[in-house]
């Protein structure tokens, strides 16, 4: 059976969908999948074997799904022979799935990216439920592809296995996120790591594309680390390089962003700092994750913090 399934959205968002279409998989067996979603989260879909094949959502190609015309036919051999189209997309007016429906595929299942407001439901039970899984919010445990490491070890060298040192006791940072709202104040993540750096606790930050002129910040905020090896900083790495660099890391320590889901589904010790986002849809998966709430992010307090991160 070939499975056609389309999902724009943040990395997070991505992400998230990875137990459900395993999921999916082990429903139909011997099924193809192919994935149009996120450009930056391809690479990690493929090394994972979450898909068989990838085409980047951005691509003008796609576009032409949402062109409400009848007389013009999306001519497309992927949809020609897919029996089963996902898309996890606003359609009010049904174009997207009167398109794919008139290029060939068999069957279309159509539904909003998140549950509609007021709808306090996980994200990932929402989603599967939107194709007719049976799903609890336990069920993603046994769907979660990210913890087979193997994978990651064999894969060919990464470009920032330079950052890799001897140093055994090493957390994770992320102090940014897609949205500035769910970013806990740049102040508070130093105090963290000078702290931690007083245990000889190293220490890599991460930050994405946009993130630079907060992570500018945090820099400016730190001292010398008393080691040079206690601070690494990695930034607007490929999304394998972040996981295979999070692989050697004992703890991670992130807003609500995509590297931390991307963390907490790799089985690392992960503690997600939440608010204003609503926790009980979108938190983070995995086996060790730790949630610290607080609406108003700012008044979670550093020593909380840091009594989990000492806990952990």
């Amino acid at each position: 059976m070939h499975i056609l399934i389309i999902r724009p959205g943040a990395i997070g968002d991505t992400l998230l969908t990875f137990p459900v279409i395993q999921a999916l998989k082990a429903q139909y067996h011997n099924s193809r999948v192919t994935f149009v979603g996120n450009r930056a989260v391809l690479p990690l879909i493929l090394a994972y074997a979450i898909a068989d094949e990838v085409f980047d959502y951005q691509d003008v190609h796609w576009a032409r799904l949402f062109l409400n015309t009848k007389d013009d036919v999306v001519q497309d051999e992927v949809l020609q022979r897919s029996e089963l189209a996902i898309c996890w997309l606003r359609d009010p007016e049904g174009v997207v799935e009167r398109n794919l429906l008139a290029a060939g595929v068999k069957r279309v299942v159509v539904a909003p990216g998140r549950p509609t407001d007021g709808n306090r439901i996980h994200i990932v039970t929402y989603l599967a439920q939107t194709i007719g899984l049976l799903w609890n919010d336990n069920t993603w445990r046994d769907h979660l592809p990210l913890q087979q490491r193997q994978i990651i070890e064999q894969l060919p060298e990464c470009t920032s296995t330079s950052l890799l040192s001897k140093q055994p006791n090493r957390i994770a940072l992320h102090p940014g996120s897609g949205g500035a709202h769910k970013c806990w104040p740049v102040k508070h993540f130093a105090a963290v790591i000078q702290a931690l750096w007083q245990h000889n606790v190293a220490v890599l930050l991460l930050a994405g594309p946009v993130e630079q002129e907060r992570l500018t910040e945090l820099l400016g905020l730190l001292p010398t680390p008393p080691d040079p090896t206690l601070l690494r900083t990695l930034v607007d790495a490929p999304l394998l390089d972040v996981a295979y660099q999070l692989q050697h890391c004992h703890r991670y320590l992130g807003n609500d962003s995509g590297l931390t889901h991307l963390s907490a589904m790799l089985g690392i010790p992960t503690i997600a700092l939440f608010g204003p986002s609503d926790p009980l849809i979108w938190q983070p998966i995995g086996p060790s994750v730790t949630v610290l709430y607080e609406p108003i992010l700012d008044n979670l307090r550093v020593e909380t913090v840091l009594s989990v991160l000492n806990a952990n």
